[in-house]
């Protein structure tokens, strides 16, 4: 849903540019899985929307309407990356009437890529321009709206093949407090940070060669460790750079993706390795990640687990981990490897014995 109020103003200063105005920005899903930013415009249909001529003309489903009373717009969806295909329909009240626009069909698996436009359905809008046949243009994506309707209101609905999107708000809806709404559009702007974090760095992580750039602020807000170390400025606060060598770069990745998001979205190869830096920089959300996801982790890593959880003194971790193993007892024993390290660590093979 996006309300606009003093639509008409709006309009007026900013809707008769060629980049019109946009929406707040909203999250898309796309079929591999990735996560695109967009947003709607609205532009005004002006001299500069049709070769250099300007519109003298309107008329709204083959009835004229004075051009001092209406004004021609449209909606189409920006900053859609050339990989992301969309299908979309589009609701607003103009006029005192409930108009429909759409482009594609979810339905019927029909997509559309780049420069997409909402086309009307309900009430098709023809313009007349003032070139020498003062031709009549109308290829299906204008609307029209009464230069007296101050607040438009638009519900529009976003489909990507297999995958339903959210949509955007400035108003909250009937299942959303002002306070969700707030909390979605922040958590978005901090994960545009990470994106868009060679721009604005202010410090590094350095592992295996690999340099990820971050910033002191997110990681001091997130960590009380990181926030120790930079309060405390030690090394690593003078030169901005920080060396990692306790672990692999992927566990680094994984490790600003949580800070930066709370989530974690690519495979974990080495969960081990994440629970002890969660562990180590104290990042309780983290943790309690890991420790759902405990019950799905591949057998061959449940002894890792194992044996870090109680180097660290993690019982939770080390007391699941072990109720895994006694649950497939006899299929953890056949593995040449499982054996091998627990002879290196013959205490935890006796409190396995002992539970």
């Amino acid at each position: 849903n996006w309300k606009i109020e003093n639509f008409q103003r709006m309009l007026k200063i900013i809707g008769q540019t060629a980049t019109g105005f946009y929406s707040p920005r909203f999250d898309v899903v796309g079929l591999d899985g990735k996560v695109h930013s967009l947003k709607l415009r609205v532009t005004q249909f002006t001299s500069t929307s049709y070769k250099g001529y300007s519109v003298t003309g309107v008329s709204e489903a083959a009835n004229s309407r004075p051009m001092g009373e209406v004004v021609p717009f449209q909606v189409d969806v920006a900053y859609i990356p050339y990989d992301l295909m969309l299908a979309g329909t589009i609701e607003m009240e103009l006029n005192g009437k409930t108009i429909l626009g759409s482009f594609g069909n979810a339905e019927q698996d029909m997509f559309e890529k780049t420069n997409i436009s909402f086309m009307n359905q309900t009430s098709p809008v023809t313009i007349t321009i003032n070139n020498r046949n003062n031709s009549e243009f109308n290829d299906g994506s204008i609307f029209c709206v009464a230069t007296t309707q101050d607040v438009l209101e638009m519900k529009v609905q976003l489909s990507t093949p297999g995958t339903l999107t959210s949509s955007t708000s400035l108003v909250p809806t009937n299942d959303q407090t002002v306070k969700q709404i707030g909390e979605s559009r922040l958590l978005s702007d901090i994960k545009a940070l990470l994106t868009s974090v060679d721009n604005y760095a202010d410090f590094s992580i350095v592992c295996q060669g690999e340099t990820f750039p971050c910033h002191e602020a997110i990681l001091r807000a997130r960590s009380p460790v990181f926030d120790k170390m930079f309060a405390q400025k030690l090394k690593e606060w003078t030169t901005r750079e920080m060396i990692m060598d306790d672990v692999k770069k992927e566990t680094v990745g994984h490790l600003l993706e949580y800070i930066y998001t709370s989530e974690v979205t690519k495979k974990v190869e080495n969960d081990a390795e994440l629970i002890y830096v969660a562990d180590k920089y104290y990042i309780a959300g983290l943790m309690e990640l890991c420790f759902r996801k405990l019950p799905e982790v591949e057998e061959n890593k449940v002894v890792d687990i194992l044996i870090l959880a109680d180097r660290h003194n993690l019982e939770d971790f080390k007391k699941l981990s072990m109720q895994r193993i006694l649950k497939h007892k006899k299929k953890f024993l056949k593995d040449e490897d499982f054996v091998a390290k627990l002879k290196e660590t013959p205490h935890i093979l006796m409190d396995l014995f002992q539970l």
